[in-house]
């Protein structure tokens, strides 16, 4: 199997309950020696540093993790180097983050010191303005994916009238139980890892499984629709794999992060995860030796209840659809606001400055295996 050099994921999402951070999961603080957070304004350089570095560390033969921010997926908000303990991420809101052991491991990389403030002051107005729509359009964003939510609710109390919960829980029991029991002899404490696979971004829904779900071998796709019990049989799965001392990566659903989208058994390299638009993804041709099988949730539906509410279902479904589109493109606006943003900071940057900061940041990454 071709070794796995680079995975990519995302920390944060915009989601029903606004801007959801993951961003403690980006790497283990008892196991990271160094952690660099970046401070600067937009267009100061921040996601092209970490680009490099990660870059440079891949040309060096370390395995990466790049985190992807969610109202830019061209964009970085981090990066991780596991084999040396070292991560680099964006500080800046609405991520804001501090240092927890300043200078012990954590320091401060402020791109602020290579503006030029006399030139930014010519823009005051300008900035300020295109602030406080950057505000009002992640507002609006957030209004609809709300009201998209409340409409899901009603999708999921049909199904919810059809689904025969008693049959799926057994099944439930019977996978749960043949899962533990194909894992190998338990190796070390287990450990819990959040991360969004997908997220809401200006570019649609978009996800990376193909990149996360290298070196899985087995794969386990749920189907239904909301309110089949998708999510409740991933927490069961994810529940009973913790309890029995394996690790796991649980990725939260895009939309509502207190949901789930999938679970990931590493020790089995085994993956269990929804199968529904936007979660699906394809295998590159050249992945051969999968096995793949699909959960049918549907199976435990009553056939005559869900052609009564067919319908109803498909029409709310639609309105669903319409929100989340609707936050889509107000995210789009959103990010044509930023990029004008960026125009007046990068006219404004020292960038010879930036590159001897993104040195530095070089040199302590590799410094840590000296």
């Amino acid at each position: 199997m071709k070794k796995v050099t680079s995975r990519s994921f995302f920390a944060g999402g915009n989601t029903c309950i606004g801007f959801y951070s993951l961003f403690d999961y980006i790497t283990d603080l008892e196991k990271c020696d160094r952690r660099l957070i970046i401070k600067g304004g937009p267009g100061t350089g921040k996601s092209t540093m970490m680009k490099r570095i990660g870059e440079l560390m891949a040309e060096r033969g370390f395995y990466t993790e790049l985190f992807h921010c969610s109202s830019d997926n061209y964009s970085l908000d981090g990066l991780a180097v596991p084999d040396l303990g070292f991560t680099i991420v964006d500080g800046t809101a609405p991520h804001t983050i501090d240092p927890s052991l300043p200078g012990a491991r954590d320091e401060i990389v402020n791109l602020g010191d290579c503006w030029d403030t006399g030139r930014l002051r010519c823009h005051r107005k300008e900035i300020a303005d295109l602030m406080q729509q950057n505000v009002f359009f992640f507002a609006q964003t957030y209004q609809f994916l709300q009201e998209a939510a409340v409409v899901l609710e009603r999708i999921r109390y049909l199904m919810s009238g059809a689904m025969d919960y008693d049959s799926l829980s057994e099944m439930a029991r019977s996978l749960v139980a043949e899962t533990v029991s194909a894992l190998p002899p338990v190796q070390g404490a287990p450990r819990e890892r959040r991360l969004f696979a997908g997220a809401i971004t200006p570019q649609g829904l978009v996800n990376f499984y193909p990149s996360i779900l290298q070196g899985i071998s087995s794969f386990h796709f749920l189907t239904g629709d909301p309110g089949s019990g998708k999510s409740f049989l991933l927490e069961q799965i994810r529940n009973a794999v913790l309890q029995a001392g394996y690790s796991v990566e649980v990725y939260n659903c895009a939309f509502d992060p207190q949901r789930i989208d999938a679970v990931v058994v590493p020790d089995g390299k085994a993956a269990f995860l929804k199968d529904t638009y936007p979660h699906s993804f394809s295998f590159s041709p050249a992945e051969k030796g999968h096995s793949r099988d699909t959960i049918a949730l549907s199976r435990y539906a009553r056939p005559r209840v869900l052609k009564n509410t067919a319908a109803e279902r498909n029409e709310t479904l639609d309105r669903f659809w319409q929100c989340v589109h609707r936050a889509v493109e107000i995210l789009g606006k959103a990010k044509c606001v930023h990029d004008r943003l960026e125009e007046l900071y990068i006219q404004s940057m020292d960038f010879k400055l930036v590159a001897d900061k993104q040195e530095e940041a070089i040199n302590n990454a590799l410094s840590i295996t000296a």
